[in-house]
């Protein structure tokens, strides 16, 4: 068994020096499994022969039945060169067996070098556990499904280590088989603390040994309770450095987001270049302070003088919007610096994402700025907007959206664009917008870790396609999570690609996997999908979270009720079940053939007050964690936009004209107009998630466009196209209460 290595306080670390020093590749699996035992991992008792006498004397010594398992130089998978034979009875069969290995060891041309006799380990359970080292993150731990159905069923799952007991919790029930782990088939339950410890030293070892490329224990068994690793692979090789950026100073964006005075370098009259359209949302958005512009032609720009310089202006703006071509804005950036402006926004393009020759211009644009301790957002960005100061500073498109709580940072920017827009038709609210474009000074984590210090900032929503510090992400946004939450839209969702892995878990890790493994224990709460992305943002700003999974549902007609219960077991949650004492008094509102059960159909009970009394019913009941109200919102009008058609139709009766004819044609239904009813159920539902602190979702009988109607309270009604789009942003919303309830944080409420 492998010690210490001199004062060397990393275990084994004399077994790893020695393979490096030989010039292997990996451990062979004797010294594998010294290495396990040394970070107290057990591992089945057995030695290593070199003739068929010796392998009879160990099997002996051991027990039968034995184990038999060849090693030859550059055979990492011994199962699949036939080196491994299981069930070994007797003396005779130790043999014959040794015999076999050699005869299969000379047919793959490769040398035996000895073999390993063990006590065989029976289980009816396998399991596997492993290690890989990820270019942002670091090492990564695996744990999964074992045996032959590792690589066929792909029941995994990861995290990035080092691993806090609550993570190994998690890790342990991510994967879909984590039933085995309970009572089987006559065997009894794993001794989850025997296997946590196991999988924390694996992520030990990768601390410990930068050497280490890959561990993988495949299978990793079980004997009654207790896991026994029986097969140890572990990869070497020169460590692999990790991708890191240091943290920006954020000391000067308060002069992005809150700036007193304000200068668009590059100013123009034609809004249909980016001078020009950022102007006009600075100047339609009444920007608090002063706006000054600079364009060489001089003149004047919506009513303002535009200056020839920045030099020549008569005070010092905390902001400048750059928009002037590639070239000419490092002279701008110095000039601006030398003004003292404190932060810059660079929109222009044609830098970095054009190639080697503009890499080189946004290099030399950032040590300008950093000369003078100047913040520098973009290049080719989409600029920022800041609501609460009415600061509209964005290219492309009038966009001024209202005032909320969710800030967004977005890498893109046609994508951040549209989500803005998709913000301000459904009079949703924003409160920061920050679009990152080329990050070249500041990126992304930065401007997370900057909001949430921010106490304007109730919700982080952030479109990511890449980042450059995994082990920075995930430190900046498990901080942030503990206040606020963290939405990620998450773009390019693909796997590494092709590449040479010598172990199952190196083969089974991706990108993907790896960044959710990362959000899963920082609490960030991630989507591919846009729309449900915007309606995240809405219901973390305006909503309560939910206690819990268990979700009562008023439904309008039973359909829905089928649909909606039927995406809440697809999606975790729990249809809750109603205690007596709800039943009854439901009872005393509905008509007697109703569902008398979770959804409670309504059939259509539009009586004024019961749809009111029946969700505060369900919101008042310890037995419900959320609510969700389906067909209510959109209904109650339907009676007077009926009556409006039939007085249209008399009318065209009455002067001769024939319904539906051209004169007398239906006119086309735009934006479903809410009646006065609806406002006062919309209002009355705010006024529960108050008093009850408790999710109510809504979901409209028609398309609207609106999302949030604010009561002027702490929560506002938050009203979704869709029941299944609703069922999934609940889900999301109990697993964040579920995380922060883990870590000991309240609710809030």
């Amino acid at each position: 068994m492998g010690g210490a290595a001199g004062d060397d306080p990393r275990p084994g670390r004399d077994l790893v020096e020695a393979a490096l020093d030989a010039g292997l590749g990996s451990l062979d699996e004797s010294a594998g499994k010294c290495l396990f035992a040394a970070y107290g991992i057990p591992v089945p008792r057995g030695s290593v022969v070199r003739s068929a006498a010796e392998a009879v004397e160990a099997a002996e010594a051991l027990g039968f039945p034995v184990v038999m398992k060849g090693s030859a130089l550059g055979v990492q998978h011994k199962t699949d060169a036939g080196l491994v034979l299981l069930d070994i009875s007797d003396a005779e069969e130790v043999r014959e067996a040794y015999h076999h290995l050699e005869t299969r060891a000379a047919a793959a041309h490769v040398g035996l070098e000895g073999v390993l006799v063990e006590h065989m380990v029976r289980g009816k359970r396998e399991f596997v556990a492993g290690l890989v080292r990820d270019r942002l993150f670091g090492p990564v731990v695996m744990f999964g499904l074992g045996g032959i159905f590792t690589e066929a069923l792909h029941d995994v799952a990861f995290a990035v280590a080092p691993l806090t007991a609550g993570d190994v919790e998690e890790l342990l029930d991510s994967i879909e088989a984590k039933a085995l782990l309970g009572p089987f088939r006559g065997s009894p339950a794993v001794d989850r603390a025997a296997l946590a410890r196991i999988i924390q030293a694996i992520a030990q070892m990768g601390l410990d040994h930068p050497e280490i490329r890959e561990i993988d224990v495949n299978p990793l068994l079980f004997d009654g309770a207790d896991p026994v690793a029986v097969d140890a692979l572990i990869a070497l090789g020169e460590p692999v450095p990790v991708s890191t950026r240091p943290p920006a100073d954020l000391s000067r964006l308060d002069a992005l987001v809150a700036p007193r005075s304000v200068v668009v370098v590059g100013a123009s009259a034609d809004t249909g270049k980016w001078g020009g359209m950022i102007v006009a949302n600075l100047r339609l958005g009444d920007l608090s302070g002063p706006l000054y512009l600079v364009n060489p032609k001089g003149g004047s720009i919506l009513g303002l003088p535009v200056h020839a310089s920045v030099t020549d202006l008569p005070e010092v703006p905390d902001l400048a919007i750059v928009a002037v071509g590639a070239p000419l804005v490092d002279a701008v950036i110095d000039e601006c610096g030398r003004k003292g402006v404190q932060a810059a926004v660079v929109v222009s393009a044609g830098f970095s994402e054009t190639g080697p020759e503009g890499r080189a211009l946004e290099d030399q644009v950032v040590r300008t700025a950093e000369r003078y301790g100047m913040a520098l957002v973009g290049p080719n960005c989409m600029g920022v907007i800041s609501t609460q100061h009415k600061l509209y500073a964005t290219g492309f498109t009038l966009l001024q959206p209202d005032a909320g709580g969710a800030s967004m940072v977005s890498q893109s920017g046609n994508l951040g664009i549209q989500l803005l827009v998709a913000a301000e038709r459904r009079h949703g609210g924003v409160g920061k917008f920050i679009g990152v474009g080329n990050e070249a000074m500041l990126d992304a984590v930065d401007f997370i870790n900057y909001l949430r210090t921010d106490p304007l900032t109730s919700t982080i929503v952030a479109y990511m396609e890449g980042y450059d510090d995994g082990r920075r992400l995930l430190d900046v946004v498990r901080e942030t999570t503990m206040e606020k939450p963290v939405v990620v839209l998450r773009g390019g969702m693909t796997d590494y690609g092709a590449k040479a892995a010598a172990s199952h878990t190196g083969a089974l890790t991706s990108s993907s996997a790896v960044f959710m493994a990362a959000a899963r224990q920082s609490g960030m709460i991630v989507t591919t999908d846009p729309d449900e992305f915007m309606d995240l943002a809405f219901a973390l700003s305006y909503m309560p979270l939910p206690p819990g999974k268990r979700v009562a549902v008023a439904t309008m007609g039973g359909g829905w009720g089928v649909v909606v219960s039927d995406e809440i077991a697809r999606s975790g949650l729990e249809l809750a079940t109603l205690p007596p004492d709800v039943i009854s008094k439901l009872d005393g509102l509905l008509p007697p053939y109703w569902s008398r059960s979770n959804p409670v159909d309504l059939v259509a009970t539009l009586t004024p007050g019961v749809p009111e009394s029946i969700v505060e019913m369900l919101a008042a009941s310890d037995a419900v964690d959320a609510v969700l109200v389906m067909g209510i919102i959109g209904t109650m009008a339907e009676s007077r936009r009926a009556h409006e058609e039939i007085e249209r139709i008399k009318r065209c009766t009455e002067a001769g004209i024939a319904p539906g004819s051209e004169g007398c044609a239906s006119p086309e239904e735009a934006e479903p107009e809410l009646s006065d009813r609806e406002h006062q159920f919309i209002d009355q539902m705010a006024s529960l998630m108050d008093r009850y602190c408790k999710p109510i979702v809504s979901v409209s009988f028609k398309p609207m466009t609106q999302a949030v109607f604010s009561a002027g309270g702490r929560y506002s009604t938050f009203v979704l196209p869709s029941p299944l789009r609703a069922v999934r942003i609940l889900r999301k919303m109990a697993d964040y209460s579920q995380y922060l309830q883990k870590k000991g944080r309240d609710l809030g409420c």
